[in-house]
């Protein structure tokens, strides 16, 4: 009896350190393993030449932009109504060009969008005056979808 015993024993740590051990295992298999931050997209290699040349090829510029363009632009005075479907067009779009910071007056931020969506954020320092522009990456690479012009909102 006492070697049943002795053996029941054994045979029992045996059995919960085999259960132990492949559980830390099968635990450990299906967690990733992060070697790497992931990049913003907005930091991605294709999104910054993208961007840099967007900004300073205007044939490139018009061929990236989604017309009729949503977007908005502020009121030229107190009597101006922008309409709610308001577009851009390739007849009343001005180019852009690189960011500018005017003497630190300016701050530019990127953020990640639903899917594959770059929102960029330009704003004088007292955040009263402010741009949007929303870049996405279509079948096509990337293009600018939506665009609201420097103004107080």
């Amino acid at each position: 009896m006492l070697f049943n015993n002795k053996f029941s024993i054994v045979g029992l740590f045996v059995l919960v350190l085999s259960f132990s051990m492949n559980s830390c295992k099968s635990k450990g298999d299906s967690e990733p393993i992060e070697t790497e931050t992931a990049i913003p997209p907005f930091e991605n290699e294709e999104f910054v030449t993208f961007y840099n040349t967007f900004s300073s090829d205007s044939i490139f510029q018009m061929e990236h932009i989604t017309f009729p363009l949503e977007g908005t632009r502020p009121q030229e005075d107190s009597t101006d109504v922008v309409p709610d479907d308001f577009r851009w067009t390739q007849d009343n779009w001005k180019l852009h060009r690189p960011f500018d910071d005017g003497n630190k007056t300016f701050v530019r931020q990127f953020e990640n969008g639903p899917g594959n969506i770059i929102i960029e954020y330009i704003a004088d320092k007292s955040g009263q005056y402010s741009m949007e522009r929303r870049f996405a990456k279509l079948s096509a690479g990337w293009h600018l979808i939506y665009y609201r012009k420097m103004g107080k909102y």
